[in-house]
């Protein structure tokens, strides 16, 4: 079987050396079209919810905003479940959707329906950034004259301060 495929690579070189070049060719167009992601996010796509409000009990975000906000929120296009948690003062809904889904309109339609939640006045719920799942940034403290107690004080009251100052970046 080898020594065939050889004999008719030999016999139509012609055709072998178009062929590869054909392949080149459109091996440089799809890297050139096709989105490339170098992490890419296996999971389906995902919207998450935050609301808080100062001072309420698990009890009352559950009652007042939690439940609300899932009454709205119920009934998207392509949402396969809501999944939620009220605590001190804040409440956390993800909305799963199916994988076929369009992120974008699904990001748009669950702003349209927050908007037409009836919650208490005050309660602004806010949605997480874009990329919530899925790692941006690792970094690594380190310093040879340092202990690792003095690295975990510059990590906790110098630079987590500093990152939190930034626009967009979550920590955690």
């Amino acid at each position: 079987m080898v020594g065939k495929l050889i004999d008719f690579i030999l016999r139509e070189r012609v055709l072998v050396i178009a062929f590869s070049v054909i392949l080149v060719i459109g091996g440089l167009y799809a890297f050139q079209v096709l989105n490339i992601e170098a992490y890419p996010d296996p999971s389906p796509p995902t919207i998450e919810i935050i609301a808080q409000q100062s001072g309420w009990s698990a009890e009352e975000m559950e009652r007042q905003i939690t439940v609300p906000l899932e009454i709205g929120l119920n009934g998207m296009p392509g949402l396969d479940h809501i999944r939620s948690i009220s605590l001190f003062g804040l409440t956390d809904i993800k909305c799963y959707f199916k994988y076929e889904t369009d992120y974008n309109y699904d990001r748009q339609e669950t702003l349209n329906r927050l908007q037409m939640a009836s919650l208490p006045q005050g309660v602004q719920p806010e949605l997480s950034p874009t990329s919530a799942v899925g790692e941006i940034y690792r970094y690594q403290l380190i310093g040879p004259r340092y202990s690792l107690m003095d690295l975990r004080t510059a990590q906790d009251w110098i630079l987590e301060r500093q990152f939190k100052q930034v626009p967009g970046v979550i920590m955690s």
